[in-house]
């Protein structure tokens, strides 16, 4: 397979794709959009941190840029604030995702929350402890 500049090449199967990147403001999250959008697809980006409101670690990425990076790169991006740590949130994205594209072939994951691990807390109650961070998963 010949690959692009950019890594994934034509021959990926991913265009015409419907791509959903869960944590995409920024990092890993952010260049994994960018790389399917370059493939062709059609990438949903997901986060908490927009330029009307940002998430309360205050940085200045958002995910309407990361969309425009999609973009930019050669793909359909749409940015949906979501918090995946509200089963509602999640549940309407996947209703949008489900109305407008009535598919979706590609998923990536890249939501951690690394504040709460390093903090030592969890949105759940939960915290560290000499064992290790235990977290019941629900708030």
């Amino acid at each position: 397979m010949e690959t692009s500049e950019r890594g994934l090449g034509d021959e990926s199967g991913t265009e015409g794709k419907v791509a959903l990147v869960v944590g995409a403001t920024r990092g890993a999250g952010r260049g994994i959009a960018a790389e399917v959008g370059a493939a062709g697809a059609t990438v949903y980006v997901t986060g908490r941190s927009t330029r009307r409101q940002r998430s309360e670690y205050n940085r200045p990425e958002t995910i309407e840029e990361t969309a425009e990076l999609v973009q930019h790169a050669g793909g359909e991006g749409i940015a949906v604030q979501v918090d995946h740590l509200d089963p509602a949130q999640v549940q309407a994205l996947v209703a949008r995702i489900e109305r407008e594209q009535s598919r979706l072939d590609v998923l990536a994951n890249d939501v951690w929350r690394a504040a709460f691990w390093l903090s030592g807390t969890c949105p759940c109650g939960s915290t560290s402890s000499k064992r290790g961070f235990v977290c019941s998963g629900s708030p």
